[in-house]
């Protein structure tokens, strides 16, 4: 009998999901006889489950493992289940960051079932795959044109479109009025992150908010998670206006995804909703970190993105604590602001014209 499914990999975060996302509408584009299943972590899925060109979630609790012990068991029962299907192609799309993390999914590729196995040969998951993309193959452009090389290994070809993401619309009737009855700039400041060490400074936020309440008497929408009310809340106080709306802790990741794309600009670490923005045309400043802007920028036309970074010798940097994080420090309010100012008058100009 003729396999009929093929296998994507993609076990990281919100963010990577949606620099995934061309990658994945290539493998549904260039196989579409083949369902696409997609292996993911469980918070990436509850988007993943919205996108058109995937037949099916498979939702990894990877990160849950980290916190309960319990997961593991969970894990190896989803191991178990695909084990069952012979796939015709099993794709893992993300890089292989270490030798550690080369001998976990080579044992999860080891336990798959497929003639083709297709991933990034690094750190000896080589040994592991029947075709292979080179190990500088994430080292040498862009995240997202890695993982297009990746599936080009399954025969598949990349659209010359961006990224996609895609929420439940459901979301949208609470917000719509709110943002329907806006009048000049509506900017979201995202001032969290996953990582501790990719997190500009709450001040620098401030600043460059107050700065952006000044010259545009804008709207400021500060966006997070329940984890990073703290930040926003600091922020919140810092300016005390009441053109300030803390939304922090008060969203879904559907909603996040609807409001971000209803914003004039967005301000935000390099994060999940940098992407977002990205996905959705929304205009967005990124201030990084540790991470090599040339591999994570915002995947966007020129005229829709600034990359706010320093050089420093010791990027990019795995680390995920930094007693002396110059990669951040260095980054003043001024030039965060300017390149908003930047992006503001160039949205401006390409709507006038």
């Amino acid at each position: 009998m003729k396999r009929r499914s093929q296998l994507a990999v993609n076990i990281a975060g919100i963010g990577d999901l949606i620099l995934a996302s061309k990658s994945l509408r290539a493998l549904k584009r260039s196989h579409p006889e083949m369902k696409l299943w997609l292996l993911t972590s469980s918070e990436a899925a509850m988007l993943a489950e919205h996108f058109p060109y995937i037949d099916r979630v498979v939702p990894f609790p990877i990160r849950e493992s980290r916190r309960d012990r319990r997961h593991l068991w969970r894990m190896w029962q989803i191991v178990r289940e695909l084990r069952r299907i012979d796939f015709r192609y099993c794709t893992n799309l993300y890089l292989v960051g270490s030798r550690l993390g080369a001998l976990k999914m080579g044992l999860l590729f080891s336990l798959l079932r497929s003639d083709l196995k297709a991933g990034h040969a690094a750190f000896g998951f080589g040994w592991f795959l029947t075709h292979k993309a080179h190990s500088e193959t994430f080292s040498r452009q862009h995240y997202v044109d890695a993982m297009c090389d990746i599936a080009a290994l399954t025969g598949a070809t990349p659209d010359d479109q961006g990224l996609d993401v895609f929420w439940d619309r459901a979301c949208e009737s609470q917000w719509a009025p709110f943002f329907d009855e806006q009048k000049g700039l509506l900017i979201g400041v995202n001032p969290g992150g996953d990582r501790a060490n990719r997190r500009w400074d709450p001040a620098g936020f401030a600043e460059t908010a107050g700065n952006l309440l000044n010259a545009y008497r804008a709207k400021i929408l500060l966006l997070g998670s329940p984890a990073e009310t703290t930040i926003a809340g600091d922020i919140e106080r810092r300016l005390g206006s009441e053109l300030v709306v803390n939304l922090s802790g008060r969203m879904n990741l559907h909603e996040l995804c609807y409001i971000i794309s209803r914003l004039d600009l967005l301000l935000t670490n390099d994060s999940g909703p940098m992407h977002i923005a990205a996905a959705t045309g929304t205009p967005v400043v990124g201030i990084f970190g540790p991470e090599n802007p040339a591999h994570l920028r915002p995947y966007a036309e020129e005229d829709r993105y600034r990359a706010v970074y320093r050089d420093v010798p010791c990027r990019p940097c795995l680390k995920s604590s930094c007693k002396n994080p110059i990669c951040l420090a260095s980054i003043t309010p001024v030039e965060v602001f300017q390149a908003c100012t930047e992006l503001i008058q160039a949205t401006k100009k390409k709507s006038s014209s």
